[in-house]
């Protein structure tokens, strides 16, 4: 009678699980184990389920650690790693595989909890785990890596992260394209270009094709640091390998003629990538204007103002800000504005926009910062005033005020009517 009674006590447990009625069976377990005990692996594996997934890891990892001491092993289903990890709790899924012995989990769930935990930050954890398979006897791939040293190169661990490179062959693990492009991201970010030109070598020796993206990495760098003529070589280079520049690539040049202050050059280049079908972002396109204005070439910064509101990622980003001002909106403002032919009103907005979307890149240089008028202290008190009433205010008024604060030369001021401008056009 007890035996049978055990049989249903179980089965009723078992079918609370698959219904996953995880609140319910609480009160069931308490009962069952009060009369009948863990006396089968099958009810502990369960028990360890409802607690992992009832987030009483910790518990669970116990009453593993108490059935191993009294030789109930338990075949722990690598289902509830995954049900942990889509449901974003990878510390609790990273605590269960490290403490139970859990022989169903895969190259794959360790690289996708890998992956997870990197990209989160919980690196040690990701690295952890890498171990922990390895001594498991699962074999991890360069995918598995590539998380980990995307993970190391965000966290600035470039030590550790090129320890970690350099032991990859002697594991027979082979880098793969996105191996050598993470690291010289990092690499070049931190202004190790001399190392980033290296690794790119090395990576060309061992037959491994770099992709724009790689490519764009080190043009922009050799950029920011005004070697224009070794971003220009490897532009070269880059289309001598049939490879596509992107609107990344035009723009990192155009900034790097820009901080030289050669506008020429910079007009030249935008020109004959227009021809061949190729545009900037909206990065490139702000600095060809800013520079033409800085050396006075009005018509021309016009003439490329033009062009950069007719394209269209540039719209989808103004329109990102673009809620009405009465009946005007940011992008027919800045049409206005260029029709008017204040340039220097126009590009004080999209010197918002670009602060609004774009304010860790490409931080401002000392030779950018020659490029700015200076603001006069004078007029704040005006403007400041001004910004309470802006929202009540149409085209021509705001038109009017910043057309006076540029002429003034009171840039900031004009810079904070356009700030006022944008924030009530997001808020409206």
């Amino acid at each position: 009678m007890a035996k049978r009674a055990g049989q249903c006590y179980y089965k009723i447990l078992r079918s609370f699980m698959l219904d996953s009625g995880h609140g319910k069976i609480h009160p069931i377990f308490t009962t069952f184990i009060k009369k009948y005990g863990l006396r089968k692996p099958t009810l502990g594996t369960m028990l360890v389920r409802h607690l992992c997934l009832e987030s009483n890891v910790d518990v669970a990892l116990r009453l593993i650690h108490e059935l191993d001491q009294n030789n109930l092993k338990l075949h722990f289903p690598a289902d509830v790693i995954r049900t942990l990890k889509d449901q974003g709790r990878l510390v609790d899924a990273y605590k269960l595989v490290v403490g139970a012995q859990i022989d169903d989990i895969d190259v794959v769930d360790y690289s996708i909890l890998v992956h997870r935990l990197s990209k989160e930050g919980y690196i040690d954890k990701a690295l952890e785990l890498c171990n922990l398979a390895i001594k498991r006897g699962v074999f991890l791939n360069v995918v598995t890596y590539n998380s980990l040293f995307n993970g190391l190169c965000r966290q600035g661990c470039l030590v550790e992260a090129f320890r970690l490179f350099d032991a990859l062959e002697q594991n027979n693990i082979f880098p793969s394209e996105i191996t050598f492009g993470t690291l010289i991201d990092a690499l070049v970010r931190e202004g190790y270009l001399l190392d980033a030109k290296q690794l790119f070598e090395r990576m060309v020796v061992k037959n491994i094709k770099p992709n724009t993206h790689i490519y764009n990495s080190l043009i922009d760098g050799y950029c920011k640091f005004g070697n224009v003529k070794e971003a220009l070589r490897l532009f070269g280079d880059l289309e001598n390998k049939s490879l596509q520049p992107d609107r990344f690539t035009i723009s990192s040049l155009i900034y790097g003629f820009f901080l030289k202050g050669n506008m020429e050059e910079a007009l030249v280049f935008f020109m004959n990538m227009k021809e061949n079908g190729f545009s900037p972002d909206f990065l490139g396109f702000l600095y060809l204007v800013r520079g033409m204005c800085s050396k006075g070439r009005m018509e021309e910064a016009r003439s490329v103002l033009r062009e950069m509101l007719q394209d269209q990622s540039v719209i989808e980003l103004i329109n990102r800000v673009d809620e009405e001002i009465e009946t005007e909106s940011v992008e027919g403002f800045l049409v206005n504005l260029c029709e008017q032919g204040n340039i220097q009103a126009a590009l004080v907005i999209l010197n918002e926009i670009g602060s609004m979307f774009f304010p860790y890149k490409r931080n401002t240089s000392p030779e950018e910062e020659n490029l700015t008028i200076p603001s006069e202290g004078d007029n704040q008190d005006v403007s400041v005033n001004f910004l309470s009433t802006i929202h009540q205010m149409d085209f021509d008024t705001i038109y009017s005020r910043m057309a006076t604060l540029c002429s003034e030369g009171n840039v900031q001021g004009a810079a904070d009517v356009a700030k006022a401008m944008i924030r009530d056009c997001a808020n409206d």
